[in-house]
C-alpha cells in the first residue's frame, strides 16, 4: 500500500516524520506548484497537483492530508482541508489515521478516518476525536472530550476534561480550554487563550492573533 502525501508545505513535513516514526516511508508529495514538480522535500518526491493522485488506483493508495491552516479572527482556515479531504474521499481513496510513535493514546480512545495525532501529543480515556483532526504536537485531549471533523488542536493546546469542540475549530498554540466548556462550530481559539465559559458557533475566544 502506497502513501501518498497531499500538499507540500510545512504540515505535510511533520507527517512524513509522523509516518516515519512507525517505520512508515511516503511514496510522494503532491504540490499545487507546477515549477515544483520533480523536486524533492523531506527525501520525499513531488509528483505535481493533487490531480496527479487520479491517475493511481484507489483500491491501493492512500493519502495524508498535508495541509495545515491559518486561522484568522473571523476564520479557522480549515475550509480548504475540509474540501481536499472530501474530494478524495468521494473519489474513494482512503485517509488511515496517523499517529507518532511518541503520541500517547488512550486504550479506548476513539480516532475518526484520516485524523492525525503527532509527536508527545496525548489523547486520554474516552475521547473521540473526529475525521479528518489534527491533534498537533504536545498537544493534550483529555478525558471525555469530544473533538469535531477537520478541526486542528494546535501545538501544546490543552483541553481540560469533558470539553466539546466542535466541526472547523482551531484551538491555537498553547491555548488552555477549560472542563466542560464547549466550543462551536467554526470558532477560532487565540494562541495562549484560557477559556472558562462556552464560544458559539463562529465565535472567538482570546485577545491574541490565533497561531
Amino acid at each position: 500500500m502506497s502513501i501518498v502525501v497531499l500538499c507540500a508545505g510545512g504540515h505535510a513535513r511533520v507527517i512524513i516524520e509522523a509516518l516515519r516514526s512507525r517505520g512508515i516511508a511516503a511514496a510522494a508529495l503532491t504540490d499545487s506548484d507546477p515549477a515544483r514538480k520533480g523536486t524533492v522535500m523531506s527525501k520525499v518526491k513531488i509528483i505535481g497537483n493533487d490531480d496527479a493522485v487520479t491517475a493511481m488506483p484507489a483500491a491501493s493508495t492512500e493519502l495524508a492530508n498535508g495541509l495545515g491552516n491559518r486561522a484568522t479572527r473571523g476564520s479557522s482556515g480549515l475550509a480548504g482541508r475540509r474540501g481536499l479531504f472530501d474530494r478524495f474521499r468521494a473519489l474513494g481513496y482512503r485517509f488511515p489515521v496517523i499517529t507518532h510513535a511518541t503520541s500517547a493514546l488512550a486504550s479506548d480512545a476513539e480516532l475518526g478516518v484520516g485524523a492525525q495525532v503527532l509527536a508527545t501529543a496525548v489523547v486520554q480515556p474516552a475521547a473521540v476525536i473526529g475525521r479528518n483532526v489534527i491533534v498537533n504536537t504536545g498537544a493534550i485531549v483529555e478525558h471525555d472530550c469530544r473533538v469535531g471533523d477537520h478541526s486542528h488542536i494546535a501545538p501544546g493546546a490543552v483541553l481540560c476534561g469533558n470539553v466539546t469542540v466542535g466541526a472547523l475549530v482551531h484551538v491555537g498554540a498553547g491555548a488552555t480550554v477549560l472542563n466542560g466548556v464547549r466550543i462551536g462550530d467554526g470558532a477560532v481559539v487565540a494562541a495562549g487563550a484560557v477559556v472558562a465559559t462556552n464560544v458559539p458557533d463562529g465565535g472567538f475566544a482570546g485577545t491574541e492573533v490565533p497561531r
